[in-house]
């Protein structure tokens, strides 16, 4: 069983690895996915660092857990995912809803599920 949760784990880590990247080293490609204008330096700086830290910081907070096995790397993973979930959820609520925010609202939950399981798994966390 802790074979299959480290593999869903990597599974998780790899689309904020990637996202986040593009985010990072090719934000045109998310202005047009999405519609978005940028209108100067502080969009680009936004989508960079803001989201395009935040995907890769979350995936590398869970590389740590996957490494050392400590839960706390999880657990804080699924705080983040799951404080972006419960935002969109908010937006859903505020902007309305289209099947385009299904990917990833199901890649988000599906992530929360795996990283609570894998936080069960481990042993230890830090003191």
């Amino acid at each position: 069983m802790k074979q299959l949760i480290n593999i869903l784990v990597v599974l998780a880590i790899l689309p904020l690895l990637v996202l986040g990247a593009v985010n990072v080293f090719a934000p045109l490609n998310t202005f047009e996915l999405y519609g978005i204008k940028p209108l100067g330096i502080m969009t680009y700086s936004t989508f960079r660092g803001a989201i395009g830290g935040m995907l890769i910081g979350g995936g590398l907070m869970m590389l740590m857990g996957l490494i050392t096995k400590n839960k706390t790397w999880y657990q804080a993973s699924l705080l983040l995912i799951s404080v972006i979930l419960i935002c969109r959820i908010i937006s859903v609520l505020f902007d309305g809803y289209t099947n385009d925010l299904l990917p990833a609202g199901i890649t988000e939950l599906y992530i929360i599920i795996v990283m609570y399981f894998a936080s069960k798994q481990s042993g230890h966390s830090k003191n």
